[in-house]
């Protein structure tokens, strides 16, 4: 492999490694969170996936909030039709969990650890003696003053 080789690979790994910006943000998605609350959301949700008290995907939270687990929900704002998971936040307030809107599921997916995007994750309610039960308070605070309906 020669030099120029070489720094072509190095500058498609590069483009690769790049954020993903998202262009489209649904009129439905309120309460986004932004900043701060956002920075504390994140680092909970790469807390709870470490310790594996995390529930990925439209059908595995949909579960988990009929089943009646207490928890934070997640939703990725800017996908396209809304149609996929607009049942979500009924459910949450209907069984009093806190759910809140991300801008990018690209986000939700680097939070993750992993490539891929995701479109809805649920943060499991900790045990007192968990590593992220501070940060998840954090957050529920966060969330309940952003939060028009909770």
């Amino acid at each position: 492999m020669g030099k120029k080789e070489l720094k072509e690979v190095v500058e498609e790994e590069a483009e690769e490694q790049e954020p993903k910006v998202s262009l489209y943000v649904s009129p439905l998605a309120t309460p986004l969170v932004t900043d701060k609350l956002l920075a504390r959301a994140l680092k909970l949700i790469k807390k709870a996936v470490s310790e594996k008290k995390t529930r990925r995907g439209v059908p595995e939270c949909t579960k988990a909030i009929r089943k009646g687990q207490q928890g934070i929900v997640f939703l990725a704002g800017d996908i396209f039709p809304m149609d996929v998971f607009a049942h979500v936040p009924t459910l949450c307030e209907e069984k009093g969990i806190y759910y809140v809107y991300v801008k990018s599921r690209h986000d939700l997916g680097a939070a993750c650890q992993t490539r891929r995007p995701i479109s809805l994750i649920m943060v499991m309610e900790p045990p007192d003696d968990s590593a992220y039960s501070s940060t998840y308070q954090q957050v529920v605070a966060g969330i309940k003053a952003v939060h028009p309906y909770m």
